[in-house]
């Protein structure tokens, strides 16, 4: 489940990109924070605190209690955020206020349990199509990853995103016939199959009759 993690933050007065960059140079990362009906706020925040988010399994996912000057506590998220182009650190980051007691939208990893039996035992290979799911629930209830069993898919076999079972209160908002995964036959699978139903006789089909015996040779007339 989802974690809260504190940031001090500090306000900004000026903003514009001599400003941002003069806050850089001091170590700090320009910032903003808006959302609940309120007047956005110009904040700053340590890039080392965003930088251990980034790092720590949650990412996006986590809820920042920002404690802008030791004034006010405001529980958000991060929703956007830029790069440095060159360099590829964050130097701007938009958080939004959320209400603790109400749904977000958040996009959850899947992860994939099992060795599928068409991997193991028919010489397939599997094929993840795709890694998250858009859901929405509770701040508190932002799962670390949504568990997608795959051990019995066979060769041919998908699994969508509206075959995973989901805690109550939890609404899937990714399409339910999302393929997430297929366990796709490699060609040297694809010969063996052919050959296995070349070689098996179809359902109801009679068996081939048994040859006939070779016919007798006329017994030779006794010489006179």
């Amino acid at each position: 489940m989802s974690v809260t993690v504190p940031v001090a933050a500090d306000r900004r007065a000026g903003r514009g990109k001599n400003q941002n960059n003069r806050l850089r140079a001091a170590k700090r990362l320009p910032a903003v924070l808006y959302g609940s009906k309120k007047e956005p706020l110009a904040i700053s925040v340590d890039p080392g605190d965003i930088a251990k988010i980034f790092r720590s399994k949650y990412t996006y996912n986590t809820i920042i209690e920002l404690d802008i000057q030791g004034e006010a506590k405001e529980p958000s998220m991060m929703v956007d955020w830029q790069l440095d182009p060159v360099r590829d650190n964050i130097i701007h980051v938009d958080f939004k206020r959320i209400d603790l007691a109400k749904p977000v939208i958040v996009k959850v990893p899947v992860e994939f349990n099992g060795v599928p039996f068409g991997v193991k035992n028919q010489g397939g290979t599997l094929d993840v199509i795709n890694r998250h799911l858009v859901l929405e629930c509770l701040p508190e209830a932002i799962p670390d990853a949504v568990p997608a069993e795959i051990a019995s898919m066979k060769l041919g076999d998908t699994i969508r995103a509206g075959e995973l079972p989901l805690p109550e209160g939890m609404r899937l908002l990714s399409p339910p016939v999302l393929v997430l995964a297929l366990v796709a036959g490699t060609r040297a699978s694809t010969l063996a199959a052919e050959e296995t139903a070349a070689a098996t006789p179809a359902a109801g089909a009679p068996a081939a009759k048994a040859a006939a015996p070779a016919a007798k040779a006329p017994a030779a007339k006794p010489k006179k």
